[in-house]
C-alpha cells in the first residue's frame, strides 16, 4: 500500500488514490470517525528547509496526504486504514 501510494505516472506527477481510514487521538482520548478520500495523493519527500520539529514519519509510522484538490495535508497512520483503492484490508 505505501509503495503505491508514492507511485508516479509517466509524466512524474503523482497518481491519486482512494482510501477510508478510522480517526484517532489517544492524547485527547477522541476518534473513532471514518474518513473517507476519493482521490489523494502522498505528500512528502525530502524537505530543503530546516525544521524546527521533525515528525520522524517512520518511527511514528505516519504518512502525510491531501486530497488532490486541496491544499490541507493530513496525517495518517497505515495501520488505521480500512479501505485502499477499494479493496477492504485485513489485519
Amino acid at each position: 500500500m505505501l509503495n503505491t501510494m508514492m507511485m508516479r505516472g509517466q509524466d512524474r506527477e503523482l497518481i491519486p488514490f482512494s482510501l477510508t481510514f478510522v480517526t484517532a487521538d489517544l492524547k485527547k482520548d477522541t476518534g473513532g470517525k471514518k474518513i473517507t478520500y476519493d482521490e489523494a495523493v502522498f505528500v512528502g519527500g525530502p524537505s530543503k528547509r530546516d525544521k524546527a520539529r521533525n515528525p520522524n514519519h517512520f518511527a511514528n509510522m505516519t504518512r502525510n496526504i491531501r486530497h488532490k484538490n486541496s491544499d490541507r495535508i493530513t496525517t495518517i497512520h497505515p495501520h488505521l486504514v480500512i479501505k485502499f483503492n477499494g479493496m477492504l484490508l485485513t489485519q
